[in-house]
């Protein structure tokens, strides 16, 4: 297994106990009102979702013809994007956050640090898989 398949899967595992985690406070949330804090259900979902897709990208890496190196990278940009989402998210709930976007919240802030850096994280991943086809 290489470097790049094993910084996946560790964190896809962490971002799956994480947001299983998260359930905990969202169903006493749903408990005791017909709604649960969005940046909760956020945090929640996007930490399951993300970890399922770190799981099936190990895979993926396996198949993509790239350099150690390459492939190490861009296992770790993925990692810091899907850290930075969820971060952002919990951030957002803690600080009970309305709108993150009319107040920039650090929370909001975290989320728009991810986009970039998921974007180039999953291009080089993109190109590595086409290129072994």
């Amino acid at each position: 297994m290489s470097t790049a398949q094993t910084i996946l899967i560790v964190y896809g595992t962490l971002s799956l106990a994480f947001g299983f985690a998260l359930g905990v406070p969202l169903s006493s949330a749903r408990m005791k009102a017909p709604e649960a804090p969005r940046h909760l259900t956020v945090a929640h979902l996007s930490a399951i979702i993300q970890g399922g897709v770190h799981l099936a990208l190990s895979v993926a890496f396996g198949f993509a013809a790239m350099t150690a190196w390459l492939a190490t990278l861009s296992a770790a940009l993925l990692v810091i994007g899907s850290a930075l989402f969820v971060a952002g998210a919990t951030a957002n709930w803690r600080q009970k956050v309305g709108d993150h976007f009319a107040e920039r919240s650090l929370g909001w802030k975290l989320l728009a640090a991810s986009g970039p850096v998921h974007l180039a994280g999953i291009a080089i991943i993109t190109v590595g898989v086409l290129s072994a086809v």
